[in-house]
């Protein structure tokens, strides 16, 4: 268990390649992670933050409260604050998504708008080793490979806008990240859904991961955020393997049909990715892969943002309306 006054040299230690006197973007709900964060990135030496809260319009006052606080914070802290709103709701319900996925979209796209209006390369996230924990057992029950179970990294590109996220926190388990609170008097707020046993992620940490500890008879959370850390790192090097030929604008379908099945969905993964600029996930590459590598009609299949994948003449490409 590292202990509060660990956190904050381990946290500097871990952006020493992060300009100090750049802007940067934090986002901030008001919880304790993210409050917890800003309090360490200031005392880290970071001198031009950007407070970004973003309200879903779920929780109606209770959300309209975190903001106001989010605020205040930012203004007493000599710090630029950005509020963004949006409806999480009306996005579920014209893009098929769940909440939790709406949620994120809309989030991320605000971030990404704020980050550009003020010259930002970097946003910071407060995730921390139990997110990283549980990311892991909700990959892996949807069937996720190594991209879906490392997810949580401590620094990935946001899409392909050319922005970095950075998650200091992720070596640092929740109940470190509330001791640290509780040491420096740092005043928060708590979001009552995270009570609630509506959404995957509350049951997987209210029910999943003390089941888990129960039955191994250790915390569980340390040596899956490792792992995390480990499947990232060998992620990275089998999409290394791939970017040669993921960067062309074409690809050979008689070559595809040759490469080994776990080459043929990384290389069609990162390919397709690279070619609407946007994630792609199994079930879409696991189609890509079929028309590739058959003769199946018809010579097509459907891809986010209304594009579409084609085969013709051997040759697999991206047809955009």
């Amino acid at each position: 268990m590292k202990s509060a006054d660990d956190l904050l040299p381990l946290t500097a230690e871990g952006l020493v390649d992060i300009p100090r006197d750049k802007p940067a973007l934090v986002a901030v709900s008001g919880g304790c992670d993210s409050v917890v964060l800003l309090h360490l990135l200031q005392r880290a030496g970071f001198l031009r933050l950007i407070v970004a809260h973003f309200h879903h319009g779920l929780r109606g006052a209770s959300a309209d409260h975190d903001a106001a606080f989010v605020k205040t914070l930012a203004v007493r802290l000599g710090l630029t604050f950005v509020g963004g709103r949006g409806d999480t709701r009306a996005r579920a319900r014209k893009h098929g998504e769940s909440q939790e996925e709406a949620a994120r979209a809309l989030r991320r796209a605000f971030l990404t708008r704020t980050a550009r209006k003020h010259d930002a390369t970097v946003i910071f996230l407060a995730h921390h080793a139990n997110d990283a924990a549980e990311t892991i057992l909700f990959h892996l029950a949807r069937g996720g490979g190594t991209r879906g179970l490392s997810a949580l990294r401590p620094r990935s590109p946001l899409d392909n806008t050319g922005l970095v996220l950075v998650r200091p926190l992720l070596p640092f388990r929740r109940s470190e990240i509330e001791n640290y609170a509780a040491a420096n008097q740092i005043a928060f707020c708590t979001d009552e859904t995270n009570a609630s046993r509506a959404h995957t992620r509350n049951r997987l940490r209210q029910e999943v991961v003390p089941a888990l500890a129960q039955a191994v008879g250790f915390d569980p959370v340390p040596p899956m955020a490792r792992a995390a850390s480990i499947l990232a790192a060998e992620d990275d090097w089998l999409e290394s393997l791939v970017a040669e030929e993921a960067a062309l604008s074409l690809l050979d379908t008689r070559a595809i049909a040759s490469m080994h099945p776990a080459r043929q969905r990384r290389l069609l993964r990162a390919w397709l990715q690279n070619q609407i600029g946007l994630a792609v996930d199994s079930a879409v590459v696991e189609r890509a892969k079929k028309l590739a590598t058959t003769t199946a009609t018809p010579a097509k299949i459907n891809l986010p943002a209304g594009r579409h994948l084609r085969r013709r003449a051997g040759k697999l490409f991206v047809e955009t309306p």
